[in-house]
Protein backbone atom coordinates (compact mmCIF):
# COMPACT_ATOMS: atom_id res chain seq x y z
CA UNK A 1 0.00 0.00 0.00
CA UNK A 2 1.27 3.68 -0.98
CA UNK A 3 2.36 6.10 1.85
CA UNK A 4 0.08 8.70 2.48
CA UNK A 5 1.39 11.62 0.48
CA UNK A 6 0.78 14.57 -1.34
CA UNK A 7 1.77 16.01 -4.73
CA UNK A 8 2.33 18.96 -2.75
CA UNK A 9 4.92 17.51 -0.80
CA UNK A 10 6.24 14.96 -3.17
CA UNK A 11 6.09 15.52 -6.78
CA UNK A 12 5.78 12.10 -7.68
CA UNK A 13 3.32 10.80 -5.28
CA UNK A 14 -0.37 10.04 -6.97
CA UNK A 15 -2.62 12.75 -7.08
CA UNK A 16 -4.78 12.42 -3.46
CA UNK A 17 -8.89 13.12 -3.91
CA UNK A 18 -8.55 16.73 -2.41
CA UNK A 19 -5.64 17.49 -5.11
CA UNK A 20 -7.39 15.49 -8.19
CA UNK A 21 -10.55 18.06 -7.09
CA UNK A 22 -8.40 21.26 -7.13
CA UNK A 23 -5.99 20.93 -10.34
CA UNK A 24 -9.91 20.15 -12.05
CA UNK A 25 -11.63 22.73 -10.58
CA UNK A 26 -8.82 25.58 -10.85
CA UNK A 27 -6.23 24.76 -13.82
CA UNK A 28 -7.36 21.76 -15.66
CA UNK A 29 -9.16 24.68 -17.89
CA UNK A 30 -6.08 26.16 -18.68
CA UNK A 31 -4.09 22.98 -19.46
CA UNK A 32 -6.79 21.50 -21.36
CA UNK A 33 -6.49 24.91 -23.66
CA UNK A 34 -3.29 23.51 -24.77
CA UNK A 35 -4.98 21.13 -26.32
CA UNK A 36 -5.76 23.24 -29.82
CA UNK A 37 -1.34 23.43 -29.62
CA UNK A 38 -1.71 19.11 -29.17
CA UNK A 39 -4.28 19.19 -32.06
CA UNK A 40 -2.27 20.65 -34.39
CA UNK A 41 1.12 18.74 -34.16
CA UNK A 42 -0.68 15.26 -33.70
CA UNK A 43 -3.88 14.78 -35.41
CA UNK A 44 -2.93 15.04 -39.03
CA UNK A 45 -0.59 12.55 -37.97
CA UNK A 46 -3.09 10.01 -36.80
CA UNK A 47 -3.78 7.58 -39.29
CA UNK A 48 -7.47 6.23 -39.29
CA UNK A 49 -8.48 3.83 -36.53
CA UNK A 50 -5.41 3.74 -34.79
CA UNK A 51 -4.93 3.32 -30.94
CA UNK A 52 -3.69 5.98 -28.69
CA UNK A 53 -2.17 5.71 -25.43
CA UNK A 54 -2.27 9.06 -23.25
CA UNK A 55 -0.01 8.69 -19.97
CA UNK A 56 -0.09 10.72 -17.24
CA UNK A 57 -4.25 11.34 -18.28
CA UNK A 58 -5.25 13.18 -15.17
CA UNK A 59 -8.98 13.21 -14.90
CA UNK A 60 -9.05 12.31 -19.20
CA UNK A 61 -10.47 15.82 -19.99
CA UNK A 62 -7.44 16.02 -22.76
CA UNK A 63 -7.94 12.18 -24.02
CA UNK A 64 -11.68 12.63 -24.12
CA UNK A 65 -11.91 15.52 -26.20
CA UNK A 66 -9.32 13.75 -29.13
CA UNK A 67 -11.91 10.62 -29.27
CA UNK A 68 -14.46 12.99 -29.74
CA UNK A 69 -12.56 15.15 -32.21
CA UNK A 70 -11.80 11.63 -33.99
CA UNK A 71 -14.55 9.31 -33.65
CA UNK A 72 -12.43 6.66 -35.69
CA UNK A 73 -9.67 6.62 -32.47
CA UNK A 74 -9.41 4.16 -29.95
CA UNK A 75 -8.17 5.26 -26.88
CA UNK A 76 -6.48 4.38 -23.39
CA UNK A 77 -5.54 6.79 -20.59
CA UNK A 78 -3.54 5.66 -17.67
CA UNK A 79 -2.66 7.58 -14.57
CA UNK A 80 -1.12 6.98 -11.66
CA UNK A 81 -3.72 8.66 -9.38
CA UNK A 82 -7.02 6.14 -8.60
CA UNK A 83 -8.96 9.37 -7.89
CA UNK A 84 -8.06 10.58 -11.54
CA UNK A 85 -8.61 7.37 -13.10
CA UNK A 86 -11.75 7.56 -11.31
CA UNK A 87 -12.88 10.80 -12.37
CA UNK A 88 -11.39 9.93 -16.06
CA UNK A 89 -14.12 7.13 -16.01
CA UNK A 90 -16.98 8.64 -15.06
CA UNK A 91 -16.33 12.03 -17.24
CA UNK A 92 -15.78 9.58 -20.15
CA UNK A 93 -18.66 6.83 -19.36
CA UNK A 94 -20.75 7.90 -22.84
CA UNK A 95 -17.89 6.68 -24.68
CA UNK A 96 -16.45 3.69 -22.87
CA UNK A 97 -16.76 1.75 -25.80
CA UNK A 98 -13.91 3.34 -27.31
CA UNK A 99 -12.18 5.36 -24.52
CA UNK A 100 -11.27 3.57 -21.12
CA UNK A 101 -8.65 4.23 -18.04
CA UNK A 102 -6.20 2.10 -16.34
CA UNK A 103 -4.39 2.69 -12.77
CA UNK A 104 -0.44 2.41 -13.70
CA UNK A 105 2.61 3.90 -13.85
CA UNK A 106 4.29 5.64 -16.63
CA UNK A 107 7.61 3.92 -15.94
CA UNK A 108 5.89 0.13 -16.36
CA UNK A 109 3.01 0.55 -18.11
CA UNK A 110 1.26 -2.46 -18.27
CA UNK A 111 0.82 -2.89 -22.44
CA UNK A 112 2.84 -5.24 -24.73
CA UNK A 113 5.60 -3.82 -27.53
CA UNK A 114 4.05 -1.86 -29.89
CA UNK A 115 0.42 -1.87 -28.31
CA UNK A 116 0.25 1.48 -29.46
CA UNK A 117 -0.05 4.05 -33.49
CA UNK A 118 0.03 6.88 -31.16
CA UNK A 119 1.39 8.00 -27.45
CA UNK A 120 0.67 11.53 -26.13
CA UNK A 121 1.59 13.32 -22.46
CA UNK A 122 0.59 16.41 -21.35
CA UNK A 123 1.50 17.75 -18.74
CA UNK A 124 3.21 14.41 -16.78
CA UNK A 125 6.61 14.41 -17.55
CA UNK A 126 7.75 16.40 -14.34
CA UNK A 127 6.30 14.13 -12.00
CA UNK A 128 7.68 11.00 -13.27
CA UNK A 129 10.91 9.85 -10.44
CA UNK A 130 12.61 8.68 -13.83
CA UNK A 131 11.94 10.70 -16.52
CA UNK A 132 14.24 8.14 -19.15
CA UNK A 133 12.45 5.58 -18.17
CA UNK A 134 8.99 6.54 -18.84
CA UNK A 135 9.71 8.16 -21.86
CA UNK A 136 11.44 4.83 -22.91
CA UNK A 137 8.43 3.12 -22.36
CA UNK A 138 6.26 5.37 -24.21
CA UNK A 139 8.56 4.63 -27.31
CA UNK A 140 8.82 0.60 -26.13
CA UNK A 141 4.49 0.44 -26.40
CA UNK A 142 4.82 2.32 -29.85
CA UNK A 143 4.30 0.71 -33.29
CA UNK A 144 7.18 0.92 -35.01
CA UNK A 145 6.79 4.49 -37.49
CA UNK A 146 4.16 5.31 -34.10
CA UNK A 147 4.23 8.69 -33.32
CA UNK A 148 5.04 10.17 -29.70
CA UNK A 149 3.84 13.64 -28.56
CA UNK A 150 4.99 15.03 -24.64
CA UNK A 151 4.16 18.46 -24.09
CA UNK A 152 5.47 19.63 -20.37
CA UNK A 153 5.64 23.15 -18.91
CA UNK A 154 8.70 24.35 -19.71
CA UNK A 155 10.85 25.63 -16.65
CA UNK A 156 12.74 28.25 -18.93
CA UNK A 157 9.65 29.60 -19.87
CA UNK A 158 8.74 33.52 -20.29
CA UNK A 159 7.18 35.78 -17.82
CA UNK A 160 4.32 36.80 -20.41
CA UNK A 161 3.98 32.85 -21.44
CA UNK A 162 3.13 32.28 -17.52
CA UNK A 163 1.07 35.16 -16.84
CA UNK A 164 -0.70 34.26 -20.09
CA UNK A 165 -0.97 30.84 -18.97
CA UNK A 166 -2.02 31.72 -15.48
CA UNK A 167 -4.44 33.68 -16.45
CA UNK A 168 -6.88 30.90 -17.94
CA UNK A 169 -6.75 29.33 -14.27
CA UNK A 170 -9.64 29.78 -12.53
CA UNK A 171 -9.18 31.78 -9.16
CA UNK A 172 -9.74 34.82 -8.17
CA UNK A 173 -8.02 37.65 -9.80
CA UNK A 174 -7.21 38.99 -6.51
CA UNK A 175 -4.61 35.60 -6.16
CA UNK A 176 -3.34 35.54 -9.71
CA UNK A 177 -0.05 37.25 -8.54
CA UNK A 178 -0.23 34.16 -5.90
CA UNK A 179 -0.56 31.67 -8.75
CA UNK A 180 1.73 32.85 -11.11
CA UNK A 181 4.47 32.69 -8.72
CA UNK A 182 3.44 29.21 -7.76
CA UNK A 183 3.25 27.95 -11.32
CA UNK A 184 6.88 29.82 -12.03
CA UNK A 185 8.64 28.03 -8.82
CA UNK A 186 6.77 24.78 -8.07
CA UNK A 187 5.58 23.33 -10.98
CA UNK A 188 7.61 25.23 -14.30
CA UNK A 189 10.40 25.70 -11.59
CA UNK A 190 10.48 21.61 -10.98
CA UNK A 191 10.10 20.62 -14.66
CA UNK A 192 12.82 20.51 -17.64
CA UNK A 193 14.08 23.14 -19.53
CA UNK A 194 14.50 23.12 -23.50
CA UNK A 195 18.26 21.41 -23.46
CA UNK A 196 16.98 18.76 -21.03
CA UNK A 197 13.73 17.65 -23.10
CA UNK A 198 16.67 17.69 -26.25
CA UNK A 199 18.91 15.43 -24.30
CA UNK A 200 16.03 13.12 -22.98
CA UNK A 201 14.69 13.10 -27.14
CA UNK A 202 17.96 11.85 -28.28
CA UNK A 203 18.52 8.74 -25.99
CA UNK A 204 15.27 7.41 -27.29
CA UNK A 205 14.86 4.95 -30.22
CA UNK A 206 13.19 7.60 -33.08
CA UNK A 207 13.65 8.13 -36.28
CA UNK A 208 13.04 11.74 -36.03
CA UNK A 209 12.98 13.79 -32.74
CA UNK A 210 11.55 17.40 -32.77
CA UNK A 211 12.13 19.59 -29.59
CA UNK A 212 11.17 22.84 -29.49
CA UNK A 213 8.60 25.35 -27.37
CA UNK A 214 5.34 25.92 -28.24
CA UNK A 215 4.73 29.53 -29.30
CA UNK A 216 2.90 31.80 -26.52
CA UNK A 217 2.86 28.96 -24.22
CA UNK A 218 4.81 28.07 -20.97
CA UNK A 219 5.93 24.98 -22.13
CA UNK A 220 7.85 22.52 -24.38
CA UNK A 221 7.07 19.85 -26.77
CA UNK A 222 8.87 16.38 -27.39
CA UNK A 223 7.52 15.08 -30.66
CA UNK A 224 8.96 12.15 -32.76
CA UNK A 225 8.35 9.08 -34.65
CA UNK A 226 9.39 5.50 -33.25
CA UNK A 227 12.27 3.63 -35.56
CA UNK A 228 10.99 1.10 -38.00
Amino acid sequence: MRSAKFVLSDMTSPYSAIEAWAYDRFIAPAVERQRDALERELLGRVPQDARLLDVGCGGGQIALALARRRPDLRVVGLDLSAEQVARARKRGAKLADRVSFIEGSALEQPFDDASFDVVVSVASLKHWPDQQRGLSECVRVLRPDGALLVVEADRGCSHDAAKSFVALWRVPSVLRPLSLAFFRTWVAGRSVDLEQARELASLLALARADVRRLESLPALVILGTKLP
